[in-house]
């Protein structure tokens, strides 16, 4: 059974880090805390003093076979070994590296990753409340994406990259159970109301052909490398700028799928008018895909098992799942 890192346990924890040669000769900790909300891995953050004063810091961030924040959703185990890849491959491109963690060591046969602490920086998920993302901020994410999607990767030389088995399991909270009366949620939980108006999409039989159709679109194999799960979630605001974090969800497909998963969320934190110029599409950018995937996103937020912590009311909610529906029929018709 694998040893699952435990904030709880720090001298055990310490003595595995020092065994593997993570942490300074005779470092001890001085402190271990949960660092952000570890939707989908266990992460920590492990603070330490050496005997002779000096101080220092890492996050240790590992994968279990369930989602850390659901832990009753089967979730692939190897998933933190794909996002070392993605860091090994990320840290040849400074226009990627220079704006994520460094990754500093893995343990695989403990899914265990030793990265960079980017400190105590917040993620954006308060702009879904009060705070506006900048133009400045968006540029610079944008700025990062257009090089992630320009970046040439050899799938033979990649192997773990094509992420299969994340796919699948985001496939289904992506295209399937937000629609499927016999597995979605109860939404009235999130916004009073919310279940009714969540039938009549759940109703739609050319909705849900529509979402399977783009589905096959996400499984496909593609020759660009995305980050996945590109939202508010996985940005982290610094001093220095925007950071992004966790590419658990990292495949090779069609960039088009980053993009409409930004969209969305530009939507639901009220920046829809900022300028996505800064972004650089790849040869054969497919525009209505794009906004296709954007539609996905909208409905799959709103309808489905990974809720946002948004302020809207019924009726917002009701517009954009109209959006995200008009987006993904306008996709395939």
């Amino acid at each position: 059974m694998q040893q699952r890192i435990d904030p709880d346990a720090p001298e055990a924890l310490r003595e595995a880090l020092s065994a593997r040669g993570w942490l300074p000769d005779g470092a001890m900790l001085t402190r271990v805390e949960r660092a952000g909300e570890g939707n989908m891995n266990r992460v920590l953050r492990v603070r330490w003093r050496t005997p002779d004063g000096r101080t220092g810091s890492a996050i240790a961030k590992q994968s279990s076979p369930f989602v850390e924040k659901y832990p009753n959703i089967p979730a692939p185990p190897d998933r933190i070994l794909v996002e070392a890849d993605f860091y090994r491959l990320a840290a040849a491109v400074p226009a990627i590296a220079e704006a994520m963690p460094e990754l500093r060591a893995v343990d695989e046969t403990a899914r265990l990753a030793w990265l960079e602490d980017l400190g105590e920086a917040a993620d954006f998920t308060d702009c879904y409340a009060d705070r506006q993302l900048q133009q400045t901020e968006l540029d610079a994410l944008l700025t990062w994406l257009s090089a992630l999607h320009a970046l040439e990767v050899d799938p033979a030389a990649w192997p773990r990259l094509a992420n299969r088995d994340m796919r699948a399991l985001n496939h289904a909270h992506l295209f399937v159970i937000p629609l499927d009366p016999g597995s979605a949620p109860d939404v009235d939980a999130h916004c009073a109301g919310l279940q009714a108006v969540a039938a009549r999409f759940r109703e739609d039989a050319a909705l849900r052909e529509a979402m399977l159709e783009l589905g096959e679109r996400y499984l496909a194999d593609g020759s660009n490398l995305l980050h996945g799960d590109f939202y508010p979630g996985s940005w982290l605001a610094t001093a220095a700028g925007p950071r992004v974090i966790d590419p658990e969800f990292a495949f090779l497909g069609r960039a088009e799928f980053d993009i409409g998963v930004l969209r969305a969320h530009l939507a639901f934190v009220d920046s829809e008018d900022l300028s996505l110029d800064a972004y650089r599409a790849p040869a054969g950018f497919d525009e209505t895909l794009a906004r296709g995937f954007e539609g996905v996103e909208l409905l799959r937020r709103l309808l489905g098992v990974a809720q946002l912590p948004l302020k809207a009311d019924l009726a917002t909610r009701d517009a954009w799942l109209e959006a995200g529906r008009a987006a993904v029929l306008g996709a395939v018709s």
